[in-house]
């Protein structure tokens, strides 16, 4: 029976990209270009999500790679670009909906806990019942303990929960442990609600 629903954060409650998110910031063309490159296409960026570098870390490392007159934008846009996102309020919407019909509501994402943390203490977090991160666990989607541990930590049974996320490899890792999977972007939303209500009438 489905009973729990699990959501990845980016590109399925929130639109993760970095231009958008440098576009609330006053830079010029070339420094919009040069930060994305040093922090947001960096592999410190993926240390960050995997838990080998905190945000503070990578902060100094981002410094030491740009120019003198970059360093407190840097250091700026790495404190406050969680607060630039976009929410995705029909998502959330949905899921106020399946709260009130009764499902649980859980994270599982790749990211470093400077977002997830502003996440779960914003409006948004109160919708969720928990959450499993990559920085925290030191464990990366699609690596399948990640998933095995959001089911431990919640005594979830895998048959009843179903994991949405924006890449393909990142639902079939979920379906490999037995979950259901959906593989979502935002234009995907009403035939994720159809897959939920077939999934409810089978059950």
């Amino acid at each position: 029976m489905l009973k729990n629903i699990v959501f990845d954060f980016g590109n399925v409650v929130m639109n993760y990209d970095p231009d958008k998110i440098l576009d609330h910031y006053d830079l010029s063309p070339a420094a919009h270009e040069l930060l994305k490159k040093i922090i947001f296409q960096s592999e410190e960026w993926l240390e960050i999500d995997r838990g080998n570098l905190s945000e503070d870390e990578a902060t100094k490392i981002f410094i030491k790679k740009l120019p003198e007159h970059l360093h407190d934008q840097a250091r700026n846009i790495m404190q406050t670009w969680p607060s630039k996102v976009t929410f995705y309020q029909d998502v959330f919407d949905w899921i106020k909906e399946l709260k009130a019909q009764g499902y649980h509501i859980y994270a599982l994402s790749n990211t470093g806990m400077r977002f997830a943390n502003y996440l779960m203490k914003s409006k948004y977090g109160e919708n969720f019942d928990g959450g499993i991160f990559s920085a925290a666990e030191k464990l990366m989607k699609p690596n399948m303990s990640i998933y095995q541990k959001l089911l431990t930590r919640y005594d979830l049974k895998a048959e009843d929960c179903l994991f949405i996320d924006d890449l393909k490899e990142n639902t079939a890792a979920a379906e490999d442990v037995g979950m259901h999977g959906f593989t979502f972007w935002i234009d995907k939303l009403p035939e994720l609600k159809s897959y939920v209500s077939k999934l409810r009438k089978e059950n």
